[in-house]
């Protein structure tokens, strides 16, 4: 445990890429070296390719001219494929089906992923709102957030039963506490805390997933309900043990006066950015503890 929490969304783990082969997809390499990605760019029209694109919201006269048989421009079509890319991808790991409802290609020259946003239409998850995203190395590597649509209301159960334990015996209203899991694209992909990279299943448990997976557990204490360092540094431990994801985590003991105010993590995360707290401690647990 560290204590002494200052900036505490900063230590937030940003999104890692990581390969996974694809059959429809293929990457070359230019004459510099830098690899290239290959998509279907047929020019034949097809029916589907009219129905994504109506899906992404094309306007009627791009809509025309497909109709015709003619692609308006090649961004169109390159919208349209990489659309159909990600939804064959999603639909083949996770055995739904997904509608791409919005596409954004990365330009010029910084190598950043190609982003599809889609709609889980069929499953547990059909009407929610699924991000993919696909950039090319030597083989396409693939990220989305279908994983915190399966995992984040356990993983979330789980922050709440540990601070529960800490400070659940505190009175009613002399506590806040915010426990999110991240809701960003996982890699299919990705390298463990040692550095090995393997498959995370598309059915993974929390379990098999844990060290993969992120978010914040973050607790405020009352001013009102002022507790010794010694009882607040016990229950910043029971906490830390009860914790069995992958997840940053604070613990602050606000002494900025309330004035009527109501406590909430707005509120208390103010008073803390401004020096109002005495006791604190944080984590960064990765899963594999």
């Amino acid at each position: 445990m560290i204590r002494a929490s200052k900036a505490l969304m900063a230590g937030l783990l940003a999104l890692s890429l990581a390969a996974m082969p694809n059959c429809a997809t293929q990457s070359t390499t230019n004459d510099g070296g830098t690899a290239q990605e290959v998509v279907d760019m047929d020019d034949k029209v097809t029916e589907r390719d009219i129905e994504v694109a109506q899906s992404l919201g094309a306007p009627e006269d791009v809509l025309a001219s497909m109709r015709e048989g003619e692609w308006p421009s090649t961004r169109s079509k390159r919208n349209v494929r990489y659309a159909e890319l990600a939804e064959d991808h999603l639909s083949a790991r996770y055995g739904e089906t997904f509608r791409a409802t919005e596409v954004r290609l990365s330009t010029g020259l910084m190598r950043d992923p190609h982003t599809v946003t889609c709609a889980v239409e069929t499953g547990e998850y059909a009407g929610e709102t699924c991000v993919a995203s696909v950039l090319y190395t030597d083989d396409p590597r693939w990220a989305d957030n279908y994983l915190y649509l399966r995992l984040h209301e356990e993983y979330e159960r789980r922050l709440t039963a540990a601070a529960q334990d800490a400070f659940g015996d505190l009175p009613e209203g002399s506590w806040v506490m915010e426990a999110e899991m991240l809701d960003k694209q996982y890699p299919n992909v990705g390298a463990d805390p040692q550095g090995v990279e393997r498959e995370i299943p598309p059915d993974a448990t929390l379990e098999e997933a844990g060290v993969f997976v992120s978010g914040h557990l973050w607790v405020f204490i009352s001013p009102e309900s002022q507790l010794s360092e010694e009882d607040f540094n016990a229950r910043a431990v029971r906490m830390n043990d009860a914790l069995d994801v992958r997840v940053i985590w604070s613990a602050d003991q606000i002494t900025r006066p309330l004035d009527g105010a109501e406590l909430t993590i707005e509120w208390a995360r103010e008073a803390l950015d401004a020096g109002g707290y005495s006791w604190s401690a944080t984590g960064n647990l990765l899963g594999d503890e």
